[in-house]
């Protein structure tokens, strides 16, 4: 088996293991992977720094997220269909990005 096809199968493994988790879960728990991997590998100096980032943006877009829901609560993406469905994903999506970046625009 090379590595592609474990790769994969490890993959496919830890998704299911975290499948009950949210659809989230497990690219939160590999940014965190990487995020430690960063810091200890490459300069553990700024593992604060990189730590107050991550948390500031990951803040962010579940707000950018709150915002979604709470200013359109009857327009959830996952009960629409058609053009009604993307519009609402565009808009959820537009939300979140503008909330990361005004977070990452702040001191």
């Amino acid at each position: 088996m090379g590595f592609k096809e474990r790769l994969s199968a490890g993959y496919t493994r830890v998704a299911g293991m975290l499948d009950g988790g949210g659809r989230m879960m497990l690219w939160a728990l590999l940014s965190l992977m990487l995020l430690l991997v960063i810091a200890v590998a490459f300069n553990p100096a700024k593992f604060g720094s990189y730590l107050w980032i991550v948390s500031k943006l990951s803040l962010a877009a579940v707000l950018g997220y709150g915002f979604d829901r709470g200013a359109s609560p009857d327009a959830r993406p996952s009960q629409l269909d058609g053009i009604e469905r993307a519009m609402a994903q565009t808009r959820r999506a537009t939300l979140m990005a503008a909330s990361i970046i005004a977070a990452g625009l702040m001191p």
